[in-house]
């Protein structure tokens, strides 16, 4: 029988007092060590994290400007010494059915990367449609096989052949927001990240093209995806994702057609140049 591999995880913080005790408890048992590169957190997650023992790692490491999510991943990367790392978010976690299936799996010396699917929460309760179920993702690999690239939503750099990535079975639990209110202030962000992708290609938006993006992700979502599936949160969800694509165009839009206020000023004051109130007035 081969040796068993050490493992490690690898997140990122910002503000986790809420999900990081479970996070940190359920992972404790069964892995080698957990690397947590926090985002210079203002609330309690630093003092929980350290409650946790020599296994935890905590790197309080802010992102200057022009560093991106898949900069902190890679610094945790850097930082693990762990043969195999789990990419994890906070308010993930790993059932015992998958965490057995990682230690058997990760003794294969032919494999060092796996992929596995997750089962996602959108307002508190699993959802099976509109697209929640289709991410099937490498965040399981060996340390020197797996980088992080992009913005908010990270892509994965992978320098490895087909046949040395295996596929798991079980799911990974997602819980994601904790509220509606939570999903409103985050969407705020990937929009912008929608929004660069979209100006990258240089094309120039109109009515039509901003109204039928939000038309074709809520068909997408809510039909093709068969969101409809999930119910009231099915459609909330489609929804959701339409207003998002709008907003993201919407940000394209002004980029693209946007007059500065200098301008906005100089065709006001341009008013009054051209009437005689000021001249009536002192006369």
């Amino acid at each position: 029988m081969n040796k068993q591999p050490s493992i490690g995880v690898v997140a990122i913080s910002y503000n986790e007092e809420q999900d990081l005790p479970g996070f940190l408890q359920h992972l404790l048992p069964w892995v080698n060590e957990i690397v947590l590169v926090d985002d210079g957190s203002s609330d309690a997650t630093e003092s929980i994290a350290r409650q946790y023992g020599s296994k935890l790692k905590f790197i309080q490491s802010p992102r200057k400007e022009g560093e991106y999510y898949a900069q902190q991943r890679n610094k945790g990367i850097d930082a693990s010494e762990s043969d195999w790392i789990l990419h994890m978010d906070v308010d993930e976690r790993v059932t015992p059915a998958l965490a057995k299936e990682i230690l058997n799996n990760i003794k294969d010396s032919s494999k060092k990367a796996y992929k596995f699917k997750r089962l996602n929460y959108f307002l508190h309760k699993p959802m099976h449609g509109g697209g929640w179920a289709d991410w099937n993702q490498v965040h399981l690999a060996k340390r020197e096989a797996l980088r992080f690239e992009g913005m908010f939503h990270e892509d994965i750099k992978l320098t490895l052949e087909s046949s040395e990535v295996g596929q798991l079975e079980q799911l990974m639990h997602h819980f994601n927001d904790a509220s509606y209110s939570e999903r409103l202030s985050k969407s705020t962000t990937y929009q912008k990240e929608v929004a660069h992708r979209i100006l990258r290609t240089g094309k120039k938006l109109n009515a039509i093209g901003i109204f039928m993006a939000f038309v074709k992700e809520f068909v997408y979502k809510y039909f093709y995806k068969k969101g409809f599936k999930d119910g009231t949160l099915g459609l909330i969800s489609a929804m959701h994702s339409a207003s998002a694509s709008f907003k993201a165009h919407a940000l394209v839009w002004d980029e693209q057609n946007r007059l500065s206020r200098s301008d906005i000023e100089n065709n006001f004051q341009a008013l009054w140049k051209g009437s005689n109130l000021g001249q009536s007035t002192n006369g």
